[in-house]
């Protein structure tokens, strides 16, 4: 029976987490996904740990690439040997609900969305509940997301096809927000799903941990999407704001 989801989960270097995050795809109430693993040439524990989930469960698909080349190029890769109509992210450090997938492919069906994604809850590094909660709101647009990214990569699921014409492009940048913004330019509907379905690991050297750094990557993100200088300003400061939004208040 072909899968109706494939996962795919960028591996480097994650010995600690990944056997965790993977088991929590495998755990899903959708039985029918296949997990692909794209083991970015970790020089740690971390291919051992994969190999023996492989051997454990048919559903795990091991890719060894011989060099590391960053999320994005991990992401595509897995995406080009995906086998089924939809795909879901899942990072190395995350946690799914055991419904996750359900209730997503529900509201895909419902509403005819391309793309839905969903809340998320915060763990630290230890894996610990911080107790701060990422809302999302019912829909998105491209215009939407320049004011403010509220799509965890962990939290969506995504038409393959949608994703192969826009993959993920530049890890020196925010490279979901990139194929985010050019799914939705197509006009695709994207919904919500208010409800933390995910759990998301924040730590301090991350792209969301680290605020100076992601502020410069996301100034950088427009200049690469092409958004007008003053568009750019306004974008930006929305951004900033939402930040604030998301993160303090």
């Amino acid at each position: 029976m072909s899968a109706t989801v494939s996962v795919i989960v960028p591996a480097y270097r994650c010995e600690r987490t990944v056997e965790q995050s993977v088991r929590s795809a495998l755990n899903q109430t959708v039985r029918d996904l296949e997990v692909l693993v794209i083991n970015d040439a970790s020089d740690d524990g971390t291919a051992e740990i994969l190999e023996r989930l492989q051997t454990e469960d048919a559903r795990v698909r091991v890719i060894t690439l011989s060099e590391n080349a960053g999320v994005a190029n991990a992401r595509n890769r897995g995406a080009k040997e995906a086998g089924a109509q939809w795909l879901a992210f899942l990072d190395s450090d995350d946690l799914w609900e055991a419904d996750k997938l359900e209730r997503q492919l529900a509201a895909a069906a419902q509403t005819r969305a391309a793309l839905v994604y969903t809340a998320a809850e915060c763990i630290d590094e230890t894996g610990a509940l911080t107790g701060k909660r990422f809302h999302v709101p019912e829909s998105v647009t491209a215009k939407s997301l320049l004011r403010g990214n509220d799509l965890i990569t962990s939290t969506v699921l995504l038409e393959r096809g949608l994703f192969l014409r826009h993959p993920m492009e530049r890890s020196d940048l925010h490279e979901d927000l990139i194929c985010w913004y050019g799914v939705l330019s197509e006009g695709s509907i994207a919904v919500g799903i208010d409800e933390p379905l995910v759990r998301y690991r924040v730590s301090k050297g991350s792209k969301s941990g680290n605020k100076r750094k992601s502020a410069s990557m996301t100034w950088n993100t427009y200049r690469y999407l092409k958004v007008g200088f003053f568009q750019r300003i306004g974008c930006f400061c929305a951004y900033a704001l939402h930040g604030i939004k998301r993160y303090w208040l």
